[in-house]
């Protein structure tokens, strides 16, 4: 009986012991990216891709040992494994989403220059904006151009941010489903923009708000 107990005992030691190196081995897990309102950034999915690839590394080197334990008469083993070629195909998953925003981003800012595309249009031409029942309608300044060069740098800005996190999260163009319609003569452009989410009506109202007090509070007060 002593013998029994002893033996137990010493399995219940080793037990702990392996869970203890396993515990001490194991690396941090990263935190799951969160992304922006349209999903994953570029540097999102590049981060994941290297993860992935990493994780397949370090499975093709140490592989699941457990799989040798002999099984316990009243539990057996009980062990999962993760297929080293899922994690390279994960991997390739992430590498192509991130090719595919960057050459969005280039694709749509060809024609804009590098500081441009990384300041809302709406933030350097806004003059005012009321909202509607679907959204918002903002008044911006001659300075943006034609309704074809405004739509071109709006495309271009809303590229850009899904490229990295960049301080954007008010940003009224960063939100997904905007139906964007432009209009203008040479007095300025007047730029409706509704959501397909009525439950976003309300955010696109109040990130709208931000971007135009924020660009009035820049230009400091009205001269007397």
């Amino acid at each position: 009986m002593v013998a029994g107990m002893d033996r137990a005992s010493s399995w219940i030691m080793r037990t702990h012991l392996w869970f203890a190196f396993i515990t001490a081995c194991a690396t941090t897990p990263r935190p799951e990216p969160r992304g922006g309102p349209r999903g994953l950034y570029a540097s999102d999915h590049v981060a994941e891709a290297r993860d992935h690839q990493a994780q397949g590394t370090r499975q093709a080197a140490w592989p699941d040992a457990r799989s040798a334990q002999p099984d316990h008469p009243d539990t057996g083993v009980w062990f999962g494994t993760w297929d080293i070629n899922e994690h390279e195909r994960l991997a390739e998953t992430h590498r192509a989403s991130a090719l595919a925003l960057q050459k969005q981003y280039e694709d749509r800012c060809s024609e804009v220059g590098a500081t441009d595309a990384s300041i809302s249009p709406l933030r350097r031409y806004g003059v005012s904006g009321w909202n509607t029942a679907s959204g918002v309608v903002v008044y911006l300044s001659p300075g943006a151009g034609t309704p074809e060069r405004l739509l071109t740098e709006l495309r271009c800005h809303r590229a850009w941010m899904m490229l990295a996190p960049a301080g954007m999260e008010d940003c009224p163009l960063d939100l997904p489903g905007l139906i964007v319609d432009a209009r203008g003569d040479t007095s300025g452009v007047t730029l409706s923009i509704s959501v397909g989410k009525p439950a976003l009506v309300g955010e696109l109202q109040r990130r709208t708000a931000l971007e135009l007090e924020s660009k009035s509070a820049k230009a400091g007060p009205a001269p007397r």
